[in-house]
């Protein structure tokens, strides 16, 4: 009899097997001399017992044919367990206790001598022929591990660097907030990953006049986040000339932040908004700018959020872009809000889907008046954070956020 048709190309190839025994006796080279002659296999005929003589055969053998049924402590003593661990078929053959039962953990099959030789030349074809399929998964799946190694440090290596990135961001804002004349402010900065591509700023500009400043970069992560300190070192907000200076009007600012953005504009243009505002302590008259940015909010006591509405294009679009301003005579108890646009979507609509894209809405407005009585800034800013915290269980933050809260509370 001879090998099955899908296998006759074996016959071409003369594969090489290793046959042995577990017990003293020649079946093993009865097998092995089967093999060959009838059947085209190149069987190398390993001494029973001998475990160096495997571990030199297996090295190019592609399948192990043992005589007997191994135990764990056979395979480890024999050499077989070499083969096992080198994914090399191995067939037990034995007729006696346990031939019927399933294959112990390393023997691919267990045959009764009875069945015949062709049967045996049969199942090692198949599992040859499966083995090349297999080696090369194995090869496969040792590359790919080798590369996902590799991935894995350089994904450690990125956070370890987006984590110092954030770290250095954090040191360009500011530690303590000013309070002049009785105004006082408080802010929120909530990144929605490493790094933000917002920036806020209080600034005591002379013992006369407070300067509030947001700024929010167009995109997300490192690059707005770099854009954003930019921008921060670019505000000028007083001009010095020999003894004397000047404090720069917002709209004057902004014009000149723009500029600077023009000049460093690269073959990659990056724009942002802005809003710049000055107080007056002493007539306690606020003046503000802003570039493409949400409007400053004026909340008085007893009355809604007001809207103050100024005109100015992105920041590092236009070269001569210009930017109104607005003037307010604040009151005892006025609370100033500067924010970014990840508020328009920070508080979804309500009964809205957690799974349902999330669309720039109002509702903040609302969230903002209810917390309108809050006369400290800081409580004011608590509030809206725990506020964010609780939508956050349903509606993970999906955009940086800023807010800047600043009170005239000196009654």
């Amino acid at each position: 009899m001879s090998i099955p048709l899908e296998h006759q190309s074996l016959r071409q190839l003369h594969p090489r097997i290793a046959v042995t025994s577990l017990q003293i006796g020649d079946t093993h080279e009865t097998v092995a001399r089967i093999l060959s002659t009838r059947f085209h296999f190149d069987a190398q005929v390993i001494p029973a017992g001998d475990p160096v003589a495997i571990g030199m055969a297996i090295r190019e053998a592609q399948a192990l044919v043992v005589i007997g049924l191994p135990t764990r402590a056979d395979m480890e003593r024999a050499g077989i367990e070499e083969a096992v661990s080198s994914m090399i078929p191995v067939v037990a053959l034995w007729a006696g206790d346990g031939a019927n039962e399933p294959a112990p953990a390393g023997i691919s099959f267990v045959l009764d001598p009875a069945v015949g030789p062709e049967h045996l030349a049969t199942a090692l074809a198949a599992l040859i022929a499966r083995q090349r399929e297999i080696q090369r998964l194995r090869m496969d799946t040792m590359s790919a591990m080798h590369f996902s190694g590799g991935l894995r440090n350089e994904i450690d290596t990125i956070q370890e660097e987006l984590q110092l990135a954030a770290s250095v961001q954090r040191e360009f804002l500011p530690r303590i907030l000013p309070t002049l004349g009785g105004i006082a402010s408080a802010a929120l900065w909530r990144p929605a990953a490493y790094v933000s591509g917002d920036i806020y700023n209080v600034m005591r500009l002379d013992e006369h006049h407070l300067g509030l400043f947001v700024t929010d970069a167009v995109g997300h992560g490192v690059p707005a986040a770099l854009l954003t300190l930019v921008i921060s070192r670019s505000l000028q907000t007083k001009e010095i000339t020999g003894t004397s200076y000047r404090i720069l009007s917002p709209s004057e600012a902004l014009a000149r932040v723009n500029a600077e953005m023009m000049q460093r504009a690269g073959r990659t243009t990056r724009f942002a908004t802005a809003i710049y505002a000055v107080i007056d302590t002493r007539n306690h008259r606020m003046t503000v700018a802003s570039a493409g940015h949400l409007p400053l909010i004026r909340i008085r006591r007893g009355r809604a959020c007001e809207q103050i509405m100024t005109q100015g294009g992105l920041l590092g679009v236009f070269e001569d872009e210009s930017f109104s301003e607005e003037q307010v005579d604040l009151e005892p108890g006025d609370k100033l809000i500067l924010y970014t646009d990840g508020f328009e979507q920070a508080f979804p609509e309500l009964g809205q889907d957690p799974a349902a894209p999330r669309l720039p809405n109002r509702r903040y407005l609302d969230v903002f008046d209810e917390f309108s009585s809050l006369a400290d800034p800081k409580d004011f800013i608590a509030a809206i954070d725990a506020r964010l915290d609780e939508e956050g269980q349903d509606f993970p933050q999906i955009d940086d956020l800023t807010l800047l809260c600043t009170a005239w509370n000196n009654d």
